[in-house]
């Protein structure tokens, strides 16, 4: 899978190389800037920092990842799936004992349910407009859970 540039946005070096490297790679813990920058490196582009900040918060930006920022403070990215749509949000979760960060897969139907829902009530909110939504989930993983 590879993502579409969107029309109107520049396809600087950067951004082609992480429209390709992003969805190829897709963490569990989703990408970091560091993750985004060190795959670029790796593929033999070599690009700073700001340039990989400011390239992953347009595709953000642009609807080609999910931006969410983690109870450290660490902005994570997913990549929006090719069957997703800007109305139909990915849910991500923290673990609370960890701090893992992890998508909730395609079997959590009852979340992607409620955050649809809360998307279309705050859509239906007078002056509102294409929200998105960022919400925080938090709870143990499978691992702190079990207390391994």
């Amino acid at each position: 899978m590879v993502l579409t540039l969107p029309a109107g946005m520049r396809a600087t070096r950067a951004v082609q190389a992480l429209l390709w490297v992003l969805p190829a790679q897709q963490p569990v813990q989703g990408w970091t800037q560091a993750l985004a920058e060190a795959a670029l490196h790796a593929q033999g582009v070599q690009v700073n920092r700001v340039t990989v900040y400011r390239a992953l918060d347009r595709l953000a930006d642009a609807g080609l990842l999910q931006r969410t920022v983690d109870a450290q403070r660490t902005t994570r990215y997913w990549v929006v799936h090719a069957t997703a749509t800007s109305s139909a949000p990915s849910a991500h979760m923290e673990c609370k004992a960890c701090h893992q960060p992890m998508e909730l897969d395609e079997s959590a139907a009852a979340v992607q349910a409620a955050l649809q829902a809360l998307r279309q009530a705050v859509a239906q909110t007078a002056g509102v407009h294409n929200p998105t939504l960022d919400v925080s989930v938090q709870a143990e993983c499978a691992h702190c859970a079990s207390g391994q």
